[in-house]
């Protein structure tokens, strides 16, 4: 049975405008009446049709999300944040997940026009071009993008401070007395890798330390098999890192599974960091990984749409984001050559 409106006004005696300020928590009722009304609601099963509101307010109260398919598990955790922040607020978050190569972007960008978003949030999706993200602010939808972003007109950014925090990750190796310093990272396509692979060589170079060719390994993909085959080639070097820095949890997997098979054990025989903090601590042992706040991220999201909802001609903002070194202490005092 489809339960109107009408029905739990009939019901409760009241008129639809009172039955309105209870769904909508707007305006006097009294409280014997509201409790009253909000039991008819649950006893009867009625639920609003938001679609309706929606078309009567300008506004769906749903919020898009675009983001990529991430065995790491960091876009997961950013998605989850943004729900959080979204429900907090009254939204509802509409997420497509991509995987790529498959060419799903414009068909996503017009689904989530088709749907009336109130607004996009894009998470590290760099395959979604200016072109696309111009036909959303055509449409007066809002766009934030974080991570991996564009600097575009009226399109709100946050970016991890991913050079700072990689610098902070290999000093804290340093300052451990560590000198022969490695790192595993993925190809230099974009900023991201850029600026931690950047960080890295900051670190060494502040300490005075030149850092050898055969010390580096960058990956042309983010994966296990990428991790094992990286620390295969480190551990073959004419004097192997007593450290390693990786731009991923995920290569820490493929790097532990080595080391079990040679019969190497953490930190004792090397020292590891990763980052993003996720699959870190699932890890045997769990590593010290740079972590991202994610909450904060998703908070910040939120927060930035909110505010170019209400005036989409402002200018463009940019929140950078400060990752923190969760310290699991795999990373030993060095006090060899």
């Amino acid at each position: 049975m489809n339960i109107k409106m009408s029905d739990v006004a009939k019901a409760a005696g009241v008129s639809l405008a009172t039955v309105g300020r209870v769904l909508h928590n707007n305006g006097y009722v009294s409280e014997d009446k509201r409790r009253e009304i909000e039991r008819i609601i649950k006893e009867m099963g009625y639920i609003p049709n938001r679609i309706a509101q929606g078309l009567k307010s300008s506004r769906s109260n749903i919020i898009g999300h675009l983001t990529l398919f991430n065995t790491n598990m960091q876009f997961k955790e950013i998605s989850s944040a943004v729900n959080t922040a979204a429900a907090s607020s009254g939204y509802h978050v509409l997420t497509l997940t991509s995987h790529m190569g498959l060419g799903e972007e414009e068909q996503q960008i017009n689904d989530l026009i088709g749907h009336r978003v109130d607004g996009v949030i894009i998470t590290s999706y760099h395959s979604i071009s200016k072109d696309l993200i111009g036909r959303l602010i055509e449409n007066h939808i809002p766009v934030v993008m974080i991570e991996r972003t564009y600097d575009m007109p009226m399109v709100d950014r946050i970016v991890v401070n991913d050079r700072a925090s990689s610098l902070g990750a290999v000093q804290h190796m340093l300052q451990k007395g560590h000198r022969r310093i490695g790192f595993i990272g993925s190809k230099l396509s974009h900023q991201v890798e850029e600026d931690r692979y950047a960080g890295y060589l900051d670190a060494l170079s502040e300490a005075g330390i030149t850092p050898h060719k055969e010390w580096m390994q960058v990956m042309p993909e983010y994966s296990i098999e990428a991790g094992r085959m990286a620390i295969d080639q480190l551990l073959r070097a004419g004097q192997p890192p007593t450290a390693i820095f990786m731009t991923s949890d995920i290569y820490a997997c493929g790097v532990l599974q080595v080391l079990y098979e040679r019969g190497l054990r953490v930190p004792d025989d090397l020292s590891l960091i990763g980052y993003d903090n996720t699959l870190s601590a699932l890890l045997s042992p769990p590593i010290t990984s740079v972590g991202l706040p994610f909450k904060e991220i998703g908070d910040h999201a939120l927060q930035l749409l909110l505010q170019r909802m209400n005036d989409q001609a402002a200018l463009s903002s940019t929140i950078g984001i400060d990752p923190f070194l969760m310290d699991r202490h795999t990373v030993r005092e060095w006090t060899g050559d």
